[in-house]
């Protein structure tokens, strides 16, 4: 008898893929806000986008859109966000299978053109770079939060956006043109030299 042992698992390179270009300006941004059927992952998203209001002057939240599927988004909703968003804010990667379909959301989105920021718990951090791998884009960063989410209270919640905050400025690169207009009006307030 032979026994035949099938992989699920591809064996065909992926093309390499590149991230959205992110935001040269930040004020007035379209923030989408994508969460899976993850327990708490609309809470979080809503907390780190409340967080980012004093971040991005005139920013409009939309969201959160709750997933369609069990951690996907059906293909209306994943087009809805890509025409009307600047920026997405996505997860909640909190186990095995939830972080890797973070990740597998958050490409799709970059690979579209939108600028994306997955969260993801520190336990499940390789589920989610193997995902992102998959996908073409190795090494693509998203934002660690301590675990778990799923069981905590509203005030533990505040910390972990807190927690999250600095890592979605940097991913989207806003601290970078935070740092750009302070420099910018800096210069623009030193009279020339003296005549």
């Amino acid at each position: 008898m032979t026994i035949e042992a099938l992989i699920p698992v591809p064996v065909d390179s992926v093309a390499q893929m590149n991230i959205a270009p992110r935001p040269t300006s930040r004020k007035g941004l379209v923030v989408g806000l994508l969460a899976n059927t993850k327990r708490n992952a609309p809470e979080l998203l809503q907390a780190v986008a409340g967080l980012l209001s004093d971040e991005l002057p005139g920013a409009e939240v939309i969201g959160p859109v709750i997933t369609a599927g069990v951690m996907l988004p059906s293909s209306e909703q994943l087009a809805d966000l890509i025409d009307r968003c600047d920026v997405v804010l996505t997860g909640l990667g909190d186990c095995g299978s939830c972080s890797a379909t973070t990740l597998h959301v958050a490409t799709d989105l970059e690979i579209s053109g939108v600028p994306t920021v997955a969260i993801c718990t520190e336990p499940f951090l390789a589920s989610g770079a193997a995902m992102a791998k998959r996908r073409g884009i190795p090494g693509y960063e998203f934002a660690r939060v301590q675990h778990p989410v799923s069981s905590l209270e509203a005030s533990e919640i505040a910390e972990r956006a807190q927690e999250a905050l600095p890592q979605v400025l940097s991913l989207l690169g806003i601290d970078g043109l935070k740092a750009a207009e302070l420099r910018e009006g800096l210069v623009s307030g030193v009279d020339g030299p003296a005549q």
